[in-house]
C-alpha cells in the first residue's frame, strides 16, 4: 500500500523518514522535573531542578549520555508553544520506566528505539516539493508500507 504524506519543513521530513522520536507539542516550562527520569539506552538520567526550561532539559539528557541525543524540534513555528522533545540518536533506547516520560509525551506502556520504523530508501517512491499546492505541506513523500 502506498502512504502519502506532506511535511512543512525539510527537518519534519526528515525526522519522519528516520524515524525520530518525538514527543509532545507545547512543553513550554517552566517544568519541575527535580528527581525526575528518563531511561536512555540503560542510562538513568535524572533531572535536576524545579524551573527548567526545554533548553536545560536538553542539556541535561546530552550531559549525561555525554552525545547529541535529544535536541528540540518546532518545525519552523517561532512559538514556545510547538517546542517538542526529540530524541534523535538513531538506535537510542527509550525506557518505558522512565519517571518523566510522560510530561514529554513519550511511551509508557512499551520501550521505544529510534529509528526502528526509519523508512528504507528503496521504499521510497516519490519525494517532491510542492510549491504550487493549497493543500498544507510543501515536501510531500510516498512510500510503501
Amino acid at each position: 500500500m502506498f502512504i502519502h504524506k506532506a511535511f512543512q519543513t525539510a527537518d519534519e521530513l526528515a525526522d519522519f523518514m528516520n524515524d525520530v522520536v518525538i514527543g509532545k507539542m507545547g512543553i513550554i516550562g517552566p517544568l519541575d522535573l527535580d528527581g525526575l527520569t528518563l531511561i536512555l539506552d540503560a542510562t538513568t538520567v535524572t533531572f535536576v531542578g524545579t524551573a527548567l526550561t526545554l533548553n536545560q532539559v536538553v542539556d541535561q539528557i546530552n550531559t549525561a549520555m555525554s552525545a547529541a541525543v535529544a535536541t528540540i524540534r518546532n518545525y519552523g513555528h517561532n512559538a514556545p508553544f510547538y517546542q517538542q522533545l526529540a530524541i534523535i540518536k538513531a538506535t537510542t533506547v527509550i525506557d518505558k520506566d522512565g519517571t518523566a516520560n510522560a510530561i514529554f509525551g513519550l511511551s509508557t506502556t512499551a520501550d521505544v528505539t529510534v529509528g526502528a520504523d526509519a523508512i528504507a530508501k528503496t521504499d521510497i517512491v516519490a519525494l517532491m516539493m510542492d510549491t504550487t499546492s493549497a493543500v498544507k505541506g510543501l515536501y510531500r513523500l510516498i512510500y510503501e508500507e
